[in-house]
């Protein structure tokens, strides 16, 4: 059977004592080690989900603008356009009145020149006929 002697006592005594100075020296320390490391790896798992969250709230808040910017982009492009086409519209109006005006002052130039050319034609042509008539009378 066992038998219990000084030995055993030392042996255990012994083993006890490597127990404790192993846990103040290594295991305590190592153990607040990994007990730092599991705080600081949470710490900043949650801080990395906040940051997440606030990107996410922030990309929400750019796709809101975005899109809104989009609108009034939208409205202005159409406004734009509905101004252009007024303006295209007055200028071609203004532009059809002008050369209709100019047009008129033509043909009345023209016509001046026309009836002016007719009345020297016909004194030429008179004057002719009666050079004509001197020759041959």
């Amino acid at each position: 059977m066992l038998e219990l002697n000084s030995s055993f006592i030392w042996i255990f005594f012994l083993v006890w004592l490597l127990y404790i100075i192993l846990d103040r020296l290594f295991f305590r320390p190592v153990g607040g080690v990994i007990a730092q490391r599991e705080a600081k790896i949470a710490g900043d798992s949650a801080r990395q989900e906040s940051m997440m969250e606030e990107i996410e709230e922030h990309a929400r808040v750019v796709e809101e603008r975005l899109s809104q910017a989009r609108l009034e982009a939208q409205h202005s492009r159409e406004e734009w356009l509905k101004n252009g086409e007024e303006i295209r519209s007055r200028s071609v109006a203004a532009a059809r009145e002008q050369a209709a005006r100019l047009m008129d002052e033509k043909i009345a130039q023209l016509e001046g020149e026309i009836a002016a050319a007719e009345s020297s034609l016909l004194r030429q042509v008179s004057m002719f006929s009666d050079k004509i008539k001197q020759a041959y009378l």
